[in-house]
């Protein structure tokens, strides 16, 4: 299995700013998920993008992929937001 993608990683291979990444993710155009407080992108959902947006019909069959193919069973996370702390008023 690949780690996932930073949010400059993706920037840098997409040459747009980390924010661009950021608010796509946030508007779910791009899939993403939170570790603590940072964003991780898994390479398949960026070579899916990359797929939707290319001209190419056969770009999934021709994609360069960074690690083995996988079933889709085996790599299911799920999420679950936590609620928001509310923040303790100074005496």
């Amino acid at each position: 299995m690949t780690r996932p993608m930073t949010l400059d990683m993706v920037a840098d291979r997409w040459q747009c700013s980390a924010e661009t990444v950021r608010q796509m993710v946030k508007r779910g155009e791009l899939r993403g998920f939170r570790v603590g407080r940072m964003i991780r992108i898994p390479w398949e959902a960026v070579e899916n993008y990359e797929c939707q947006t290319s001209a190419s019909e056969d770009c999934v069959a021709g994609s360069a992929s960074i690690g083995p193919a996988q079933a889709e069973s085996e790599c299911v996370v799920s999420l679950r937001h936590a609620p928001e702390r509310k923040r303790r008023q100074k005496p």
